[in-house]
């Protein structure tokens, strides 16, 4: 037993904390990482900023764990400021072992639950990325996990009440009460459902709930006791922007158990609770967390902004009636007829894809042969060979699953360069970088314009202040400063303006800093700056 959870946590790491330094630092990174080199260089560490801009909307735990890794390893190490939020997903994944081998008391379906959800598609996309929400998730998922163990003793549970009540408060200190309404209230209502509401020990609820509070509002009342207007202007526009971006039909998460990538065929039948529930070996436990998927998606699909890392809380229930399944699948070969020939497609699929590796990656992505695209390719044709065996062949599940583990694992070990060769692809990429040092040398201030960029403000490592021409006080006083501005249909604009306000311009470079080439997604317009030098007429 305690050898299968050795190597379990052992995976987990491997998976989430190696390769950090690989793929490009995306929008969403690229602002959080901004506001740690400001936290860092400019002691900014409770009035929280974003290119020297206060920047409220983030509450700041998330900020402060990076920073802290900065300090020690600098502000431009990827793999430093990523490090905290793969060890924060690594550390809601073992919580989530724990709940299930408490919940079901078998270690079995625990590390299958586990792998399954370790191996999931959108956990290892988020896990690996530098996204805020994974610390509001973790902590959220560690204090209901704890307020969870109150509801298995009478006793009064103080320490138990006390760490859930710090770690719901740490999640609101993440991302506000966003880890609440996903993660503690489905599982809450889920609960009550399966097992009857659960006896209420009210001095323990209290305590929880002002060390909730005490915790994660602390520093939204610092900021709004010290700088209210400003505060309250920024909420007012984040709540607007949050009700108007990204905003999608209630039908819009109707594909989530898409998310679940090589699992998704066993999460859509572990969907079909009648089936199931009669099948399964925990029938109370899978009967809670379907529950919990079911109610996390509701409430996921009421919000109106939709985006598909916001999903990332309902791959955890997801994960957990998945394992009863797959569970259920190992256990029994007494199936039907449609149920042997959708785990043979299930299966077979991923053996499929394992041979067909090397076909996509040097035929028709053009990948040169290094060590890596080749020691891939190998193992992935591998891995693809047994997977069909044990399915076709041998009808041994078991190693089937196994084998299915392994492929993600290999696709995250000996892939992930890989896949960043792809995304690193522009022909024409040239960095502001490039000319970074002739700035600096120039004597010149340097401003931007219509130039919303964080990918780029973290690269040059440094503030550009930001001109609004509609506000006299931001525009410079200097007789001569430097000036980038979006290469996109509003810049000739802008040049007209600046002409008639009396400023002459000169034209100076163009930059690229798209890595992925022209016509992907990836490839967007404020990335594309031009330089000028503006002198007063």
């Amino acid at each position: 037993m305690q050898n299968k959870t050795i190597l379990f946590i052992l995976l987990c790491c491997t998976l989430f904390l190696i390769h950090l330094n690989y793929l490009y630092v995306d929008i969403m990174e690229a602002r959080n990482f901004v506001s740690v080199r400001e936290m860092v260089d400019d002691g900014n560490w409770i009035f929280t900023t974003l290119n020297g801009e206060p920047r409220y909307q983030k509450p700041p735990l998330p900020t402060w764990l990076s920073a802290g890794m900065a300090e020690i390893f600098g502000t431009n190490s990827t793999w430093a400021l990523r490090f905290p939020a793969a060890l924060s997903c690594v550390v809601l994944i073992i919580y989530f072992f724990k709940w299930i081998k408490k919940e079901t008391k078998n270690i079995d379906i625990a590390l299958i639950s586990g792998l399954i959800l370790t191996t999931t598609y959108l956990v290892l996309f988020v896990g690996k990325r530098a996204t805020w929400d994974i610390y509001c998730y973790s902590f959220a998922l560690i204090g209901v996990y704890y307020w969870w163990k109150t509801f298995q003793s009478n006793e009064k549970q103080w320490l138990n009440f006390s760490i859930a009540g710090v770690f719901l408060g740490f999640s609101i200190l993440s991302k506000g009460p966003t880890g609440i309404y996903v993660i503690g209230a489905p599982f809450f209502l889920a609960y009550w459902i399966t097992y009857g509401f659960p006896k209420i020990k009210w001095m323990g609820w209290l305590w929880m709930g002002i060390l909730m509070c005490a915790v994660g509002f602390s520093w939204y009342s610092y900021i709004y006791l010290n700088d209210q207007e400003t505060f309250l202007r920024i909420m007012e526009e984040e709540s607007s922007a949050r009700t108007n971006r990204e905003v999608k039909a209630f039908t819009r998460y109707f594909s989530f158990p898409i998310q679940m990538g090589v699992w998704a065929i066993f999460a859509l039948v572990s969907l079909i609770f009648p089936y199931i529930k009669k099948k399964t070996t925990f029938p109370k436990s899978y009967q809670m967390f379907f529950w919990w998927t079911i109610i996390c998606f509701v409430l996921l699909s009421l919000i109106p902004s939709k985006k598909e890392r916001y999903l990332f809380p309902l791959m955890i229930p997801l994960a957990a009636i998945t394992g009863c399944y797959v569970y259920y699948l190992l256990q029994n070969q007494n199936w039907k007829t449609w149920e042997r020939a959708l785990v043979k497609i299930a299966f077979g699929l991923v053996g499929i894809i394992g041979i067909a590796v090397p076909i996509v990656l040097f035929g028709f992505l053009k990948i040169p042969f290094d060590v890596y695209s080749i020691s891939f390719s190998i193992a992935a044709i591998g891995i693809g060979i047994y997977i069909l065996l044990q399915t076709f062949k041998q009808f041994d599940l078991q190693k089937a699953f196994y084998g299915t583990v392994g492929f993600v694992s290999i696709a995250m070990i000996l892939g992930i360069p890989v896949i960043d060769a792809v995304f690193n692809s522009n022909p024409t990429y040239k960095s502001i970088l490039t000319k970074k040092e002739w700035i600096q040398n120039s004597g010149l201030n340097l401003y931007s314009l219509d130039a919303y960029s964080p990918e780029i403000w973290y690269k040059y490592q440094a503030n550009i202040p930001a001109i609004d021409l509609g506000k006299p006080e931001t525009i410079p006083t200097e007789k001569e400063f430097l000036l980038v501005m979006s290469n996109y249909d509003n810049l000739s604009n802008n040049l007209v303006e600046l002409d008639k306000r009396g400023f002459q311009i000169e034209k100076l470079d163009e930059f690229d800093d798209n890595e992925e080439k022209p016509g992907t997604k990836n490839n967007v317009p404020r990335k594309k700056l031009v330089l000028f030098k503006v002198s007063k007429k």
